[in-house]
């Protein structure tokens, strides 16, 4: 069995993923038929207010390439049900935590390698995130367990693949790992997620 080792690439996000990209599809069709109440599948902090043929969207996003990705979303739908978009309310989130101090270790179990794989990929490439390292393990290299996830947690893990399962781990910087997290638990087949206490990043002991 294939093995997948460390990897810090980052996911190109001009490649739609295109089970995501029915999702946002159906969501809109949603939004043009009356439904403003359901979260938007990938912008989920998003507020939608539709009066006449006027749709306004508000909230925040995390970046800018967030925002004007919704925004062109929206535009597309002019002339669909809607005739105006106003985006003056959609902002993008101010982080205050500074990136490269901090690091955590995101640990999540997948019933299949198939499904940690397809979770890696969906959410750092919805995330933007470029992770320090990568992992997925099951029974083929649990070896390597104690090498990636903190004494602490390796029981949880080990008890995880001893039981047939696949174990997704991500170190990521701390001021990402809340968003990845979120993505894991909302977004994919994970059965649990577990995120380690914060470390200080290693560049940040030199």
């Amino acid at each position: 069995m294939k093995r997948t080792t460390a990897r810090a690439v980052q996911p190109d996000p001009k490649s739609p993923d295109p089970k995501s990209a029915s999702l946002v599809e159906a969501w809109w069709e949603s939004v043009l038929a009356g439904n403003v109440y359901e979260p938007h599948p990938i912008y989920r902090d998003v507020k939608v207010h539709l009066q006449g043929g006027r749709l306004r969207l508000s909230g925040e996003l995390e970046s800018v390439e967030d925002r004007a990705e919704l925004v062109r979303q929206a535009r597309e739908r002019i002339g669909r049900g809607i005739d105006q978009v106003d985006v003056s309310h959609l902002v993008v989130a101010k982080h205050m935590d500074k990136a490269g101090i901090l690091e955590q270790t995101l640990i999540s179990a997948f019933p299949s390698r198939a499904a940690a794989e397809y979770a890696r990929d969906f959410v750092l490439k919805h995330s933007r995130v470029a992770p320090k390292r990568d992992d997925i393990l099951d029974a083929s290299d649990a070896d390597r367990l104690k090498h990636l996830v903190p004494e602490d947690f390796e029981s949880d893990a080990r008890q995880a693949i001893d039981a047939g399962r696949a174990i997704l781990i991500l170190r990521l910087d701390e001021t990402d790992a809340f968003r990845v997290r979120e993505l894991l638990d909302e977004d994919t087949r994970s059965e649990w997620t577990i995120a380690t206490p914060p470390q200080l990043a290693t560049a940040a002991r030199k």
